[in-house]
């Protein structure tokens, strides 16, 4: 009888256990939510095919970390063949679906996009149409999910928030990018491109100046010299490598040589999705007779001669033949210089992308605007598809250049014009803050509200009670760039792009200096956690350099202007202010969020 009861008891713990642990794993869970780590202990796994790219398996690892830094929680990987069928835990697959029937059929417009579903109430599936989709499905799953933010470039730019449970809501999300193609030129190091590959930056589209490659004198100059330009009467031979010129495009035989070599460049790289048709840097087009001919003489809308005609009639050949070779390609180009404007005889082929180029900043002026409103939907009546080149330069400008509102506002008219792709001259300096993070966040979408991402910003990179005074900093900033710069003589240039090797804008400054250093003061005061004031305290070292870039440019060795800013006329001071810029952009050279990747000493520019 004795052992008979010990059963019966032991039975019955095992039971009570069994149902005490049952209604503890119930009591994590939500009907509409999937609890992934409860109490800082995991509850569920990751799995990732046992095929799966490099690229895959490294946004599961991502995952996994930031999991981990989050909650101290160890969600492990697990290939899929590891995977026991009775298992029950919670399952996050990672996944690349390669389903490239999307609405648009169209692969080179999609497949940044993803998915995160939830087939069962113990499942959960991130699948992205390419294996970038899958990475950033998984960077959308922590943003959405943990909270992260990725602030800035490096560890002090990560924004991550502790949590004891993370449930996960049970609604099914399907995106992709409004703008297919998204890429900053001038970042500096693996952290500022870690920071914005986090930020879901992927440009898919070559479109530089490479005619030189495409029709290199080295391989043709002897056999095929027709292939150059005829200038001031004498064929021009240029140097291999040298750009200032460019082909006879009327030359014959040109469209097939043409045709030849990108069939061999995308049989070598049969990866590539796309091919630079982009005219070389400088101008030296033909002045042949046919050439002359089919330009007439007539000067497009910024006084170059017109040659967009000739030269998109040109590409319009090529890409037929190279399709029927290779169908799925695309080709990129600039609309740029002597072909800036849409050719008024012939319609782009649909694979070709010309690249508007202009600083869209100059649209905070109304005739700036209008024109180039007009310039872009004339473009967009000759191409089904647009690009985008943009001048969003941070440095080497001495204050924060920002415009967060105007720039949603043009990235919201492109993409009703039929812009898909972007591309912008950037060289950040993250004294601007949330400017790039802004940027990319509309590249996605440019339909998202902009001042719920920048409060978002503000609260998370300096917390709650700091965040009114860096907004206040920042929209300072915005209305002295988009109100008071415009009249300026600086901003009148008639170029395509903003003089940033001059700072004829600086001459308006009065108090914005003084302002600018009280407000950050208090945000450096009101930031309360180590990690809220190492930001503060970044931000404001930025703004020194800003600081210091005004005051000596303002008195310019006359020891006069430092008055009007109501820092007293000490030339003294004056000599300080220009010996520390030189000594702030060398001190910022190896720090990711400081680091300036166009320093003013080095360029030889703005050093008055």
């Amino acid at each position: 009888m004795k052992s008979v009861s010990c059963y019966i008891f032991g039975m019955l713990i095992v039971v009570n256990f069994f149902f005490v642990a049952t209604a503890t794993a119930a009591a994590y869970q939500d009907a509409s939510k999937i609890v992934i780590v409860a109490h800082n202990r995991p509850q569920a796994i990751i799995i990732v095919d046992d095929d799966a790219a490099e690229q895959v398996n490294t946004a599961a690892n991502e995952l996994s970390r930031y999991i981990r830094l989050s909650t101290n929680a160890d969600v492990k990987l697990q290939k899929a063949s590891e995977m026991k069928a009775a298992q029950s835990i919670i399952k996050i697959i990672i996944e690349t679906s390669e389903s490239r029937n999307d609405e648009s059929g169209n692969y080179f417009a999609d497949s940044d996009g993803f998915s995160i579903t939830f087939p069962d109430k113990r499942t959960i599936v991130i699948s992205g149409i390419s294996d970038w989709g899958t990475e950033f499905g998984v960077y959308e799953f922590l943003e959405r999910y943990v909270g992260i933010r990725w602030l800035m470039p490096g560890a002090a730019g990560e924004f991550i928030p502790a949590h004891k449970k993370i449930a996960v809501s049970m609604r099914n999300i399907k995106s992709k990018p409004t703008f297919a193609s998204r890429l900053l030129s001038g970042l500096k190091g693996p952290e500022q491109y870690l920071w914005a590959r986090h930020n879901r930056m992927h440009g898919q589209i070559k479109f530089h100046h490479n005619l030189l490659n495409l029709l290199p004198p080295g391989k043709y100059s002897k056999n095929h010299p027709e292939f150059y330009p005829l200038l001031e009467g004498k064929r021009f031979i240029p140097k291999e490598g040298a750009e200032r010129w460019q082909p006879c495009f009327s030359a014959p035989n040109i469209i097939e040589e043409s045709v030849n070599s990108i069939c061999a460049y995308f049989a070598k790289h049969p990866a590539e999705t796309s091919y630079s048709l982009g005219v070389n840097d400088g101008g030296g087009h033909c002045e042949c007779d046919i050439c002359r001919a089919k330009s007439n003489g007539a000067k497009n809308f910024i006084g170059y001669r017109n040659m967009s005609d000739l030269y998109f009639g040109w590409a319009n050949a090529v890409v037929e033949d190279v399709l029927k070779k290779y169908p799925d390609k695309w080709f990129g180009c600039l609309a740029y210089s002597e072909v800036a404007a849409p050719p008024s005889k012939i319609k782009l082929h649909p694979r070709i992308i010309p690249f508007m180029t202009y600083d869209r900043m100059k649209w905070v002026d109304h005739s700036f605007e209008t024109e180039g409103k007009k310039l872009t939907e004339n473009w967009s009546g000759q191409a089904p598809v647009l690009g985008w080149y943009d001048y969003i330069y941070g440095t080497p400008y001495i204050v924060p250049r920002v415009y967060f509102h105007k720039m949603a506002d043009y990235y919201r008219y492109g993409y009703e014009q039929g812009v898909r792709t972007m591309y912008a001259e950037a060289y950040p300096n993250w004294g601007e803050g949330p400017k790039l993070y802004i940027a990319l966040k509309l590249q996605w979408n440019p339909y998202l509200d902009v001042d719920k991402l920048l409060n978002d910003w503000y609260e998370k990179c300096v917390g709650k009670a700091a965040a009114p005074y860096l907004k206040s900093y920042y929209a300072l900033w915005e209305h002295y760039w988009t109100k008071k710069v415009p009249m300026s003589k600086w901003f009148s240039s008639g170029r395509q792009y903003l003089l940033f090797n001059q700072a004829g804008y600086a001459d308006l400054i009065e108090g914005e200096i003084t302002k600018s250093r009280d407000l950050l003061q208090k945000v450096m005061s009101s930031a309360k956690t180590p990690d809220q004031k190492n930001r503060a305290r970044l931000i404001f070292r930025a703004f020194e350099y800003y600081e210091a870039s005004v005051l000596s440019y303002q008195d310019k060795g006359k020891c006069s202007g430092l008055k009007k800013l109501s820092f007293g006329n000490d030339c003294d001071l004056y000599k300080k202010m220009k010996e520390k810029r030189f000594e702030l952009v060398k001190e910022f050279e190896n720090d990711p969020i400081l680091i300036h990747p166009s320093r003013f000493d080095k360029l030889g520019i703005l050093q008055w």
